[in-house]
């Protein structure tokens, strides 16, 4: 995850531990785009989530945030 923060300095994110039935799962909660919980991966790493962290509109908010 710290790779990611370091390419992504602005971007505010969680990782929460998720009830899924039977078992429990990690999933990453954008700051910035509520409502909405991403699957790490593959493996345990971010690299899925960094396809929403590209995304326009997810940039655009993250801009507004911060002021840009």
């Amino acid at each position: 995850m710290h790779s990611t923060q370091t390419k992504y300095p602005n971007d505010k994110f969680d990782v929460v531990w998720r009830k899924v039935g039977e078992g429990s799962e990690w999933r990453i909660k954008c700051v910035d785009c509520p409502g909405k919980l991403y699957k790490p991966g593959p493996g345990e790493t971010l690299s899925n989530f960094e396809v929403h962290l590209k995304n326009r509109q997810h940039r655009q908010r993250v801009d507004d945030r911060i002021g840009k």
